[in-house]
């Protein structure tokens, strides 16, 4: 199926229901895991978390921890999503 949806810059509300339209499909129809809510990372700003996160899990197998463990993992995950979901840039909290 194909479909052709047409913006009319002049009309506002118009537009905004178009968009509200595309939205829905993608989140129906969409093959890929993109959202428009999902948090979106610049490439510095990846790299600068991959290396906060070697920091991150030295310290964590200095502590004992199993730094391959899901746990580990889920709570360097929980720092990213905190910073990212306030619209922020991410800032290194373990890496000085």
């Amino acid at each position: 199926m194909k479909m052709v949806l047409v913006f009319d810059t002049d009309d506002e509300a118009g537009t905004r229901t178009s968009m509200k339209i595309m939205r829905q499909i993608i989140a129906e129809h969409s093959t890929t895991s993109w959202l428009p809510h999902d948090p979106q990372f610049a490439k510095i700003e990846f790299i600068k978390m991959l290396r906060d996160y070697q920091t991150f899990a030295s310290i964590e197998k200095n502590s004992g921890e199993d730094t391959t463990a899901l746990r580990s993992l889920k709570r360097f995950v929980d720092e990213v999503w905190t910073q990212k979901k306030s619209g922020g840039y991410y800032k290194p909290r373990w890496r000085v």
